[in-house]
């Protein structure tokens, strides 16, 4: 599968620095991360092949959403992508998706990064941001508070294979 690898709207690189004197580096998604992204997504819990990841890369990049990745000490170990949704409900908004960090590395910042750089991505062009979370994932649920996100509802997912 070819995947266009010409991103919408490039951000320029955010660096930050973070314990062990090392570097926390934001940048959008390349080539070269798709075997690591592919098992972080698997950490979040969905085991994508290679072709099932590519073609959401591309879906998100025809939408243009924009996938970035932490890397740390020249390795990847966190991703999230960020889109732009529309409902006729809520209107306009942005929604961070996606987003895991090597377990190894959470609590470190790294995530705090990642959702900085996907806000300053989206907020001049949104006055919304949704990040959805699964219910059990407790600590994620925290997390996200702890970045000013507010608990709006719950719901129940529904979803038909066509």
């Amino acid at each position: 599968m070819n995947v266009d690898w010409s991103f919408a709207g490039a951000q320029p690189q955010q660096v930050l620095p973070t314990l062990y004197k090392m570097k926390i580096t934001i940048r959008q998604l390349i080539q070269d991360d798709i075997k690591i992204v592919q098992q972080l997504m698997h950490e979040l819990g969905y085991p994508l092949d290679e072709e099932e990841l590519l073609f959401n890369i591309n879906m998100i990049n025809q939408r243009n959403g924009i996938i970035l990745v932490a890397e740390l000490g020249g390795n990847v170990v966190g991703c999230l992508s960020a889109v732009i949704n529309a409902s006729l409900a809520e209107g306009m908004f942005g929604e961070i998706v996606s987003l895991v960090v090597s377990r190894e590395y959470r609590g470190s910042g790294i995530g705090k990064s990642l959702v900085k750089q996907a806000e300053d991505w989206l907020k001049p062009k949104v006055e919304k941001i949704r990040i959805r979370a699964n219910s059990i994932r407790l600590e994620a649920h925290k997390f996200y508070k702890s970045l000013g996100y507010e608990e709006v509802k719950t719901q129940i997912s529904f979803i038909k294979s066509v």
